[in-house]
């Protein structure tokens, strides 16, 4: 029997608004403030979830980037006994005393005010944003990304801080801190960015569901965005076929037999779908959840930052509009957003569900979902998922669920999400991905290429 008359029809899909932010803190030698809403560990609840979760605390600094020196040492000498006139002054952030300087030669001053000594790892104390707790990229298109100034004081000028764990690619990996390690997120030498409880599963997060990889697919199209590793989040098991080819074509795919509160649920009128057609999500059973939660301690000269995923669903294309909305969401808490914001859209303000507008990478077809003649273009066919095992047709199970017919299944190309953040505030962001309202039929997203930004936004952007 077909999947629509063992299971109610349902319909959703997103819509959503974009907000703003600026401002901001340094960190005196490791990170604060803000704390998670759940404790450190497996144990959150469906309550903790549907309460609004955690919220940062912060303090307020500046986005003004100084001029002044990239190194260490003495600027200038300031002679005894001259005067006014031909003493050499500074002021890069408002002081005058060359970097370094002190009555007493054994004691360290913070002349810049920005919680770091000259001794204690500030490589340029006349500048408020470059110490440890700052961020160096080597980004030609962010400002700091070419300044030529060793922003984040490790003795490297205009460099990416590298933390990838390649001996657990591949693996099942348990260690959630390793999986922000994966898709880039790297605390710099002296100052941590995963702070506090640093990464956490959150609700049931399978074991099998989370996976460290170096590919999906055979491709290359979705190999990682930077380095050797990203992150595999499923609501289902986090494998391909190209790692294990007997996980090819299953259908109708893994169900852990677990259930979850939805932490963001929308009401019927902003969760239409291409049907024109919504429910009410806090009505609608959460399946196989899977999230990866992080405190995140923000660069003193950041202004926003950025991650590369991408979306795949056994949904798609046959189970649009039919309320099978399984999801991929990224929540940010933080001073601009203290109940919590979904960051990532397509391109019409919809969630990344199974009817979200980015799926390229699939089968055209028309009148392929029942009851309605939509049309999908699908410009680069399967081809890109070929490995991935949502390029396969699963067509109909032995029970006679009929998965994604004759069509396979679909993916996204890599998106990238860009968001807002005050500069030195503590944020909590977290990656989830769930099955809506049944388990059967999985979608993941691979996360990856986690980097900040000097300039800010108005509102959360995703984008191709």
């Amino acid at each position: 029997m077909l999947r629509s008359l063992r299971r109610a029809r349902w319909s959703s899909v997103a819509f959503a608004l974009l907000a703003v932010g600026v401002a901001g803190a340094a960190c005196g030698g490791g990170g604060g403030g803000g704390s998670p809403g759940s404790g450190g560990d497996d144990s959150g609840t469906a309550s903790d979830a549907a309460s609004g979760g955690p919220e940062a605390g912060a303090d307020t600094g500046s986005l003004v980037h100084d001029s002044g020196s990239s190194s260490g040492g003495q600027d200038a000498t300031i002679v005894p006994g001259g005067d006014a006139a031909s003493d050499a002054t500074f002021s890069f952030d408002g002081f005058a005393r060359p970097d370094g300087w002190s009555a007493d030669a054994a004691s360290c001053p913070d002349d810049d005010n920005d919680g770091w000594t000259s001794c204690g790892g500030d490589c340029n104390d006349h500048d408020s944003q470059v110490n440890p707790c700052a961020f160096d990229t080597n980004d030609p298109n962010d400002p700091v990304g070419h300044d030529g100034i060793d922003n984040d004081c490790d003795g490297t000028v205009d460099n990416l801080i590298m933390c990838e764990p390649t001996a657990q690619v591949g693996t099942f990996d348990p260690n959630p801190v390793d999986y922000a390690n994966a898709s880039d997120l790297c605390d710099n030498p002296l100052c941590p960015r995963l702070v506090q409880t640093k990464a956490i599963w959150y609700g049931p997060s399978p074991g099998k569901a989370r996976r460290i990889t170096g590919h999906m697919g055979t491709q290359g199209e979705f190999n990682p965005k930077l380095g050797k590793a990203m992150s595999f989040l499923s609501s289902g098991t986090a494998e391909d076929s190209t790692d294990t080819p007997a996980y090819a074509g299953t259908c109708p795919g893994t169900d852990f037999q677990t259930t979850f509160t939805n932490p963001m649920p929308l009401p019927a009128a902003q969760n239409t779908n291409p049907c024109g057609t919504g429910v009410d999500e806090s009505t609608v059973s959460v399946h196989d959840y899977t999230e990866l939660r992080m405190t995140i301690k923000a660069p003193v000269n950041a202004g926003s930052y950025s991650f590369d995923f991408a979306f795949f669903s056994e949904e798609f294309p046959y189970y649009v509009c039919q309320g099978f909305n399984d999801t991929f969401l990224a929540i940010q808490w933080s001073q601009q957003y203290p109940s919590g914001y979904q960051i990532a859209y397509d391109a019409n303000g919809h969630r990344i569900n199974v009817n979200n507008g980015f799926f390229q990478d699939c089968k055209a077809c028309t009148n392929c979902v029942p009851g309605y003649t939509f049309t999908f273009a699908c410009p680069n066919g399967l081809g890109p998922l070929a490995g991935t095992f949502y390029d396969v047709a699963l067509g109909t199970d032995s029970s006679g669920i009929q998965c994604n017919n004759n069509w396979g299944s679909g993916g996204t190309d890599w998106l990238t999400t860009t968001s807002p953040i005050n500069p030195g505030e503590t944020f909590t962001l977290s990656w989830i991905v769930f099955d809506e309202h049944d388990g059967i039929l999985d979608s993941s997203a691979i996360l990856d290429h986690f980097h900040w930004h000097s300039t800010t936004l108005g509102s959360p952007v995703t984008a191709r």
